[in-house]
C-alpha cells in the first residue's frame, strides 16, 4: 500500500506527542509501572473503540456510494426517455382507449397539437 507523504507526516507527528506526553508522564509521577499499566489497559481497549468507528465510517461511505450509484442510473434513465421516450409514446398512444381523457386531463388540445406539427 503506498502512503502519501502527509500521512506519513501525521503519523509520526502523533507518534512523538505520545511519546512526550509519557516522557511528561514519567517526569511528573516518576512511576514506570503505572504508565505500563495504563498502556496496556488502553492497547486492550483500541478494539472496542475502534469497532463503532469502523461501523460508522463504513456506513456513512455505502449510503454515499449508493446515492452516486442512484444519480448516475437516474441521469442514464433520463437520457433514454428524453431520446426515446416522446416517440414510444406517440407509436404507444394509438393504443391507448383512453388516450383522449388522459390529454384532457393533461391539459393537451389535440387539435392545435396537429396544427403546430403540420407548420413545422
Amino acid at each position: 500500500m503506498r502512503h502519501s507523504r502527509w500521512q506519513l507526516v501525521a503519523a509520526g507527528g502523533v507518534l512523538l506527542v505520545s511519546i512526550a506526553l509519557y516522557v511528561l508522564h514519567y517526569l511528573v509521577f516518576k512511576d514506570l509501572h503505572h504508565i505500563f499499566l495504563w498502556s496496556l489497559t488502553s492497547l486492550a481497549f483500541l478494539p472496542v473503540s475502534v469497532l463503532p468507528v469502523t461501523l460508522l465510517i463504513n456506513r456513512l461511505l455505502s449510503d454515499r456510494d449508493r446515492r452516486s450509484r442512484l444519480e448516475k442510473m437516474n441521469m442514464v434513465i433520463g437520457a433514454f426517455f428524453s431520446e426515446v421516450g416522446n416517440e414510444l409514446l406517440a407509436m404507444l398512444a394509438p393504443w391507448d382507449d383512453e388516450i383522449m381523457s388522459l390529454q384532457r386531463a393533461a391539459g393537451i388540445e389535440t387539435e392545435r397539437r396537429d396544427q403546430d406539427l403540420k407548420s413545422r
